[in-house]
């Protein structure tokens, strides 16, 4: 099923109340992290607009005079001065990330190649360089380890058996559901995070340890191993998927930085433009003048729509990437 199949609006009349407040958590979703952020900052900024025109308007703040105006477009070009500063704090911020020392970089690098190798080595072929390519290889791992687990088990006790084949088939189905997920042409680097933002796999390595620890007695030695390894896969997930944020996040504020630069321009623009038409009281109204307040209204709010529709995205990324195992919280198992 494409996004756009999943996020289509249905009449809640034709949804039972579990159906509606599944699609009223698709919608969430979608704002929240899957929505194209032009999308939402357009629908934002022109959101804005209106309302603002809508209040003045029926405030008479233009039918009588522009005073209103004046005051709101003055405020909207210290406003968006402002968000210069967030600019720069930004960029601040991403170099004090990129900005290390020979040494700093060279460790850094053999940590990657180590962690690589380790994946490498389990898999029996060369990991992919892409970050799509590379999860893939590690659920496929975690998969095939977690079915010799489960294939180890049977001759083991009844009681075991049962314990082990409840955890693979969970780990089982979930891998299924993000393989095929992951499958979708055109992923980029925040649909290959995504797909790894429902669970941190704590509660599966803690089952893994309790399963272990309850059944040692019972369990061969092979199963032992295959259970010890099922860790290893859903450690090196973990992994992955805290170095992918890091990647996303240096992309996502760079090009935050940029578009609140391009978006300020017009925006400042249309607002100085606003002073000096509105400079003079007016009386009266045309129809070009209610037009063109609306436009100049909406313009001069893109950095604020920008700055929203990224920044909801980045927090709730962070917010739900925050825990790394062995711990999670209840937030990040959904």
């Amino acid at each position: 099923m494409t996004r756009e199949e999943q996020y289509s609006i249905v009449s809640s009349a034709d949804l039972s109340p579990v159906d509606f407040l599944t699609r009223k958590e698709q919608w969430r979703e979608w704002v929240l992290l899957d929505g194209n952020r032009y999308v939402i900052a357009g629908g934002l900024s022109v959101g804005f607009g209106v309302l603002t025109f809508a209040i003045l308007y029926g405030l008479g703040g233009i039918t009588s005079n522009t005073q209103s105006l004046f005051y709101v477009f003055s405020s909207l070009i210290g406003g968006n001065i402002t968000l210069i500063t967030v600019v720069a704090s930004i960029n601040q911020l991403l170099l004090s990330q990129t900005i290390q020392t020979p040494g700093q970089l060279q460790s850094q690098v053999e940590n990657i190649i180590e962690y690589r190798s380790e994946v490498e080595e389990a898999a029996g072929e060369i990991a992919p360089a892409e970050p799509l390519g590379f999860l893939q290889l590690l659920f496929e791992n975690t998969r095939e380890e977690a079915q010799r687990a489960g294939g180890l088990a049977t001759v083991d006790s009844d009681r075991s058996e049962t314990a082990i084949d409840d955890l693979v088939e969970e780990l089982t189905d979930h891998i299924d559901d993000i393989r095929g997920y992951l499958d979708q042409p055109d992923m980029e680097t925040f649909d290959v995070l995504s797909a790894t933002l429902t669970t941190n796999y704590a509660n599966q390595i803690n089952r893994t340890r309790q399963i272990r620890d309850e059944y040692d007695g019972q369990l061969s030695d092979a199963t032992l191993g295959a259970l010890d390894t099922l860790i290893d896969r859903l450690q090196e997930i973990d992994i992955a998927r805290q170095y992918f944020k890091s990647i996303y996040l240096q992309r996502e504020l760079s090009l935050l930085s940029r578009l609140l630069l391009y978006g300020g321009i017009p925006a400042e623009a249309a607002s100085m433009g606003a002073l000096v038409l509105f400079a003079t009281p007016v009386t009266g109204t045309s129809r070009l003048f209610v037009a063109i307040v609306p436009v100049l209204i909406t313009v001069s709010l893109i950095p604020l729509g920008l700055l929203l529709s990224f920044i909801v995205r980045i927090t709730t990324v962070t917010q739900r990437t925050a825990a790394t195992i062995p711990f999670t919280t209840p937030g990040q198992e959904k």
